[in-house]
């Protein structure tokens, strides 16, 4: 169905936006406008305006802001289709036509929410008679409250391969088949799908019946203890979530929406007062459960059982999430206790505790460091560069270039401060000196070849100025070795530039580390090796950023052609995937180009650490001063 501008201005207009807003939000008049206290977080005093003339609404609290129709997806929960045409009945305008082959399927998923709603119906009757009795003991052991029994509508399906089919029995036979309600095989009898089991309907963000699941009461041999309704034409699992028409509105006040593995899990949290639990539906999350949940949260809560199942199923929705990422919108990661779901833990030790689970989950980042630092042994080099590997594979991952890029920053500090800890410093000798095997300074011709750099491409500019600032600082190189040694093994003739400075910069005492550049070449400073590539920065925090974001991108530059050519290569045996796998990689290399660019005219700015302006250099054995300042105009 084609919706055209025209027509959906047509639809605003003819809606009032506050006669909207008022069905579910007390509005109050404010001259030609509304206020009222924000729907979409808590606040005492109103900073929610809503003005007709203009048609739209906007809280000066928390941001929200839209339309008449945003107002329906947002704060109803609505897909979009759906409050056009609720809008459009409002309004007494007539959808445009839609093509005939939708026009049948739109009927046919109406016959089948008929016969959702009527099985339903069926459910809780069996449920309140006699043959619901050892349905009702179970409930009453697990203690739910009877509010909860009734708001999330529990229901029992008898022991009988016909019972629903002579209930339904008015309804067409294949309608029933194509609901999951009953199984129909070539040659036999149709019969129900769910027998003898504790039925719980799943529905849809507007509330309507879709699906079923039903849990065993007297276990039997090969069948599932948990058994949910096949995928039809109203039920995809990939993209429903269990509670979410509940829990969405529940968000809008708490901020925050919970993730569990199953639906029992989601009605203990809301039998304990937490309204806002979900779970994905015998499946593992998918990429279209997490926009559905960015849709209602920025951050949501995964809190999966704490046995290996439950880490398994992290791990997956961590790998699924990571080229999701963009900024604002992430995943929190709350671990329970080994062995317990949420369950247990707020029957064991209250509602306290469970919430401070919560309160103490981990970031997403956090999250991708616990779980591989934690899944092998890491007592040999070998170990920790699977690691770091490990790590890598999990930044690449992320398609959205500054979230990635700050997630390699962040996790390669981290494997350097596990893989190479600090050394304690040399004792503090009053005058700073060579020591008696250091090496001489460094050779103009290195200073030659980073000038040649200099006049070079983007990423031979950065490089040289990379090596420049090095140079000046050679206190900053450890913190990137592990970046520099990965540069060089990308690049055979940077690391004949990177081999020289590391060497020197072994040999200086932790409290001697002044500029390599020596002051013995008389006039000529390391300025004249890149010159105009630094700056003075305003400050060194700017400076390390700088220089840090510069070594990044020129790790990543091979990185990404590497991963290129690879794609290239697999046309052969998968053109479809190696086509979809390259169209990705050539959108991040030209997001990657133009941050290079950037940061090539950018420049980078000059660190200087507060110890640079007090640093007195030795008098060498010629009378000069060795590692002077170097001053980077």
């Amino acid at each position: 169905m084609a919706l055209s501008p025209q027509w959906l201005d047509q639809l605003r207009t003819r809606v009032t936006l506050s006669s909207v807003i008022m069905r579910t939000t007390k509005l109050q008049r404010a001259g030609r406008e509304w206020k009222a206290c924000c729907p979409f977080h808590d606040e005492k005093t109103p900073s929610f305006t809503v003005n007709d003339q203009k048609g739209f609404y906007h809280c000066f609290g928390c941001g929200a802001h839209g339309d008449v129709i945003r107002w329906m997806t947002d704060q109803r929960g609505l897909q979009f289709m759906d409050a056009v045409k609720e809008l459009a009945v409002v309004a007494g305008m007539e959808m445009p036509a839609p093509d005939p082959r939708e026009a049948q399927k739109a009927k046919r998923r109406a016959g089948l929410h008929d016969a959702m709603g009527a099985a339903q119906e069926f459910f809780v009757r069996e449920l309140a008679g006699s043959r619901g009795a050892q349905a009702r003991e179970y409930l009453t052991k697990r203690g739910f409250s009877p509010a909860i029994m009734r708001e999330f509508g529990f229901g029992y399906a008898p022991d009988d391969r016909q019972a629903l089919a002579q209930a339904l029995g008015s309804l067409p036979p294949q309608l029933l088949v194509e609901g999951g309600l009953r199984i129909a095989i070539d040659g036999k009898d149709p019969y129900d799908r769910f027998r003898d089991r504790l039925m719980l309907p799943i529905h849809d963000v507007r509330g309507r019946v879709i699906a079923f699941g039903g849990r065993i009461l007297t276990p039997k041999e090969g069948a599932p203890k948990y058994l949910n309704s096949p995928e039809t034409p109203l039920f995809d699992k990939g993209r429903t979530l269990y509670n979410l028409h509940r829990a969405g509105p529940a968000s809008r006040k708490s901020d925050r929406i919970i993730v569990v593995e199953g639906y029992m899990d989601v009605i203990a949290l809301a039998n304990a007062g937490i309204a806002e639990g979900v779970a994905p539906l015998g499946t593992a999350l998918t990429e279209n459960h997490i926009e559905e949940l960015w849709r209602h949260v920025p951050c949501p809560t995964l809190c999966f059982d704490g046995d290996a199942a439950g880490q398994r199923a992290v791990r997956r929705a961590i790998e699924r999430s990571l080229p999701l990422l963009r900024p604002g919108h992430s995943l929190r990661i709350a671990w329970l206790p080994a062995g317990l779901d949420p369950d247990d833990l707020i029957k064991a030790k209250g509602v306290a505790a469970f919430e401070q689970v919560l309160e103490n989950a981990q970031s997403l980042l956090d999250a991708v460091w616990t779980l591989e630092a934690n899944a092998a042994p890491l007592g040999s080099p070998e170990a920790k560069a699977g690691l770091k590997a490990r790590l890598m594979m999990h930044v690449d991952a992320i398609e959205e270039p500054d979230v990635r890029a700050l997630y390699r920053r962040d996790l390669l500090d981290r494997f350097s401060a596990f893989a190479f800890p600090k050394r304690e410093k040399a004792p503090f000798r009053p005058a700073k000196q060579w020591r008696r095997d250091a090496p001489e300074p460094l050779s103009q011709d290195l200073l030659r070849k980073l000038s040649n750099l200099s006049q070079g491409g983007a990423r031979a500019r950065l490089l040289a100025a990379v090596m420049t600032q090095l140079a000046a600082h050679p206190e900053l190189i450890e913190g990137h070795r592990e970046a520099l040694r990965e540069l060089g093994e990308s690049d055979p003739a940077t690391q004949s530039l990177l081999d020289p400075l590391l060497a020197h910069a072994q040999t200086l005492e932790a409290d001697e580390k002044s500029a390599i550049f020596a002051g013995r070449w008389g006039s000529r400073s390391a300025e004249h090796s890149a010159p105009g590539l630094l700056d003075k920065a305003h400050d060194a925090a700017t400076a390390r950023e700088d220089l840090a974001e510069a070594i990044e991108l020129l790790v990543e530059g091979p990185a990404l052609d590497k991963a290129l050519a690879a794609a290239t290569e697999r046309f052969e045996h998968d053109p479809e995937g190696a086509f979809a796998e390259q169209q990705r990689l050539l959108k991040r290399k030209l997001a990657f180009d133009a941050r290079l660019g950037q940061m090539a005219t950018r420049r980078i700015a000059r660190a200087t650490p507060d110890t640079d302006s007090k640093a007195a250099a030795a008098p060498a054995e010629n009378g000069e001063r060795i590692g002077q300042e170097t001053d980077f105009q």
